[in-house]
């Protein structure tokens, strides 16, 4: 959402397609022909694949546009017929050879000469209301003087068209403009700046260029363009504002760094006994060739793509590529070869796996069904076990057992038919961890006073506690204590009733119908915390304030987030397995974000206390550091400052909210947050 996310339409939902004209004349004025092609292999009855895939003709209303799509009537919508004479014509939009005007025109000046459209039939995508009027676009061409020399001619328009490509500055425009004002892309201003656009998008064909005036330069800009080091920013109101400080605030409790590694619970969390198969180690080191063989060719295709991670080759999502595919049309291709790659590799691999498993057969004697079917299964359990269980958990092969997936539910199904009780393994994995991680500690003390233990360990950890009056947001040990019993209290509350409703399902137990663990206790404090209204007590050493709250909870949301995704220990201070731990989320110097300083009082403390405004912005937000430099310009008549800090990436994106904030120079005036946020 924060880099031009390309968010796909399901495929029966809507398609890119070619524009064509109706050659024969049928579709009335209105009127377009849409008929689509079942995407991915159709398997027949017999099992072989349909090589002629099926076709669906669209009727009812659809959504057709282009890009640039700036103007309200770029965006337009047809109604779709079926004709039986076009049937022919496949994946391509038909519009129509009647009408007082061509459709394509009416969006982004286009015509039909490989323009693609984007066509959508879903109405939930639909706009309200009828057609805008289409904007009226140029159609004059280039003016060049016959007498002047060719080569010439060409060197002076190259340079004229790098002088005058200003179609990124007035997109820019065009899109502070739209958040700001009241009626958006309708407004006077943004029809005038969208019929400039469409000016230098056909400078190529006209040689007519265009720039802004100086009262179509916006002075503010909403926060998601994130021009907040430079340029004057205030907190969109619109959807999009929504949307990228929701993105924002996610961002902000999971480490960047943690997700781009692979996330797995380390050995012993019980995923490996459930692919366990008696026997599996006879095929141990074949198992590790072939897994080598697998690891080699999956890092082939990372490299030869510059792909992130092996997830995103496994899920056909890339979303990282090497700096010579960053234009979508190579960020396409390189999803296409990819995934033809996978596929070859999934192939190849599953070929090696039953060539092993005849190996093995023949070298064991293995004769009958039965006997083969066991070394079926100990192939399988060995490639699971030799890439879950083993050294190779760092390396990019997490997806390897999985191209024999059939063969690993064969296990678990003669495993469990073989048991006369099947072992019962533990719904909840992270807790059955924590529990198994705090058995020595348990042994001397309850489960509530041990989990109360870690919540402190962990509340030391993030810099939550202390025992005296802080100068930032922080909590001292009785009160932390207390909010403890009051977690405590909902659980026992009402049969547990609050208690479930907190975990958001009465499906959902922490205790799985057992004797509460110090596990679950710690578990289902962090997510009391992070996602219920909580309470917290008056204290005089804490001074209780939204800004302490929100540090507490956004806290508390990061480790339960960062647990659930890692099942590591040490996210609350407690002692972990090396080869599975994963740092804690870094202390970095957040961007520079721009303010504009209007109110003589607050310009006034600044120029005279710049440390008080800064111990101020620190002591709301929990940074560990805040720098001010102040900014006058020419005429000196206003002043602005850059706030800079550094912190953990939640206390970052805390203190950027608070900056932008339209109240945050009366809120310094005043020296108290706390009226503001409770308003």
């Amino acid at each position: 959402l924060r880099t031009k996310a390309r968010i796909a339409v399901p495929q029966n939902k809507g398609r890119n397609m070619l524009g064509v004209l109706d050659e024969t004349a049928i579709l009335e004025y209105g009127e377009v022909f849409v008929q689509y092609t079942h995407l991915g292999l159709h398997a027949e009855q017999n099992g072989s694949i349909d090589l002629d895939p099926k076709t669906h003709v669209v009727t009812g209303t659809v959504l057709v546009t282009k890009c640039p799509c700036l103007h309200p009537g770029d965006v337009r919508k047809f109604k779709a017929v079926d004709v039986p004479a076009l049937c022919h014509v496949k994946d391509c939009i038909v519009f129509p050879a009647k009408g007082p005007r061509p459709h394509p025109n009416e969006m982004a000046g286009s015509d039909l000469d490989g323009d693609e459209y984007i066509v959508i039939w879903d109405p939930d995508l639909f706009f309200p209301g009828s057609n805008k009027t289409p904007m009226i676009f140029s159609d004059s061409s280039s003016a060049v003087s016959a007498d002047e020399n060719l080569e010439e001619g060409m060197i002076k328009f190259i340079c004229n068209y790098i002088i005058n490509d200003n179609v990124g500055i007035m997109s820019n425009a065009h899109l502070a403009w739209s958040d700001q004002l009241e009626d958006g892309i309708f407004s006077p201003l943004c029809l005038g700046i969208a019929k400039k656009i469409s000016t230098c998008v056909d400078f190529a064909k006209t040689g007519q260029a265009s720039c802004l005036d100086r009262h179509e330069k916006p002075l503010l800009y909403p926060d998601f363009m994130e021009k907040g080091g430079s340029k004057d920013t205030y907190r969109s109101k619109r959807v999009l504002g929504h949307l990228y400080r929701l993105h924002r605030s996610l961002q902000a409790v999971i480490n960047t760094d943690f997700m781009s590694r692979t996330n797995q619970l380390a050995e012993g969390d019980g995923h490996c006994t459930l692919f366990e198969y008696p026997g599996w180690k006879d095929h141990q080191e074949v198992a590790e060739k072939a897994l080598a063989s697998y690891t080699v060719q999956m890092s082939r295709i990372l490299h030869q793509y510059g792909v992130g991670s092996e997830g995103e080759v496994i899920s056909g999502i890339i979303i990282n590529v090497s700096e010579y595919n960053k234009s979508n049309e190579d960020k396409n291709s390189v999803k296409a070869l990819v995934a033809k790659q996978y596929a070859s590799l999934v192939k190849s691999t599953r070929d090696t796996f039953f060539s092993d498993v005849t190996a093995a057969c023949n070298s064991n004697g293995a004769l009958t069904d039965i006997a083969k079917k066991t070394i079926l299964l100990q192939m399988a359990s060995a490639w699971y076990m030799v890439t879950y269980a083993g050294a190779w958990r760092e390396q990019n092969c997490q997806s390897f057992p999985w191209s024999v997936a059939d063969v690993l539910l064969l296990i678990l199904v003669e495993v469990n038919a073989a048991e006369p009780k099947p072992k019962r393994k533990p719904k909840n994995l992270l807790i059955a961890k924590l529990n198994e991680v705090l058995a020595d500690a348990l042994s001397t003390k309850s489960s509530q006073d041990v989990a109360l233990d870690v919540v402190l360990r962990w509340a030391s950890k993030e810099e939550l506690l202390n025992q005296t009056r802080a100068t930032g947001p922080r909590i001292c040990r009785r009160c932390l204590v207390t909010v403890y019993e009051r977690f405590l209290g909902s659980v026992n509350d009402s049969g547990r009733r609050v208690f479930e409703e907190i975990q958001h399902s009465a499906s959902d137990k922490y205790f799985e119908g057992k004797q509460e663990t110090a596990g679950g206790y710690v578990v289902g404090f962090l997510r009391y915390v992070s996602s219920a209204v909580v309470d917290f007590p008056e204290c005089d050493v804490c001074n209780w304030a939204s800004s302490q709250t929100h540090a507490v909870t956004m806290a508390s949301l990061r480790t339960y987030s960062m647990l659930a995704l890692s099942g590591d220990p040490c996210q609350l201070g407690l002692l972990c397995d090396a080869n599975a731990h994963y740092p804690v989320q870094s202390v970095q110097e957040g961007n520079p974000v721009r303010i504009q300083v209007n109110r003589p009082a607050f310009r006034s403390m600044v120029e005279q206390n710049e440390e008080g405004v800064a111990r101020l912005f620190k002591d709301w937000s929990g940074v560990l550091e805040v720098s001010i430099r102040k900014q006058v310009n020419v005429s000196g008549r206003y002043l602005h400052i850059l706030v800079s800090a550094v912190g953990r990436d939640w206390q970052l994106w805390y203190l950027e909210e608070l900056l932008l904030q339209p109240w945050i120079g009366e809120a310094v005036e005043k020296g108290d947050l706390e009226p503001f946020l409770s308003a």
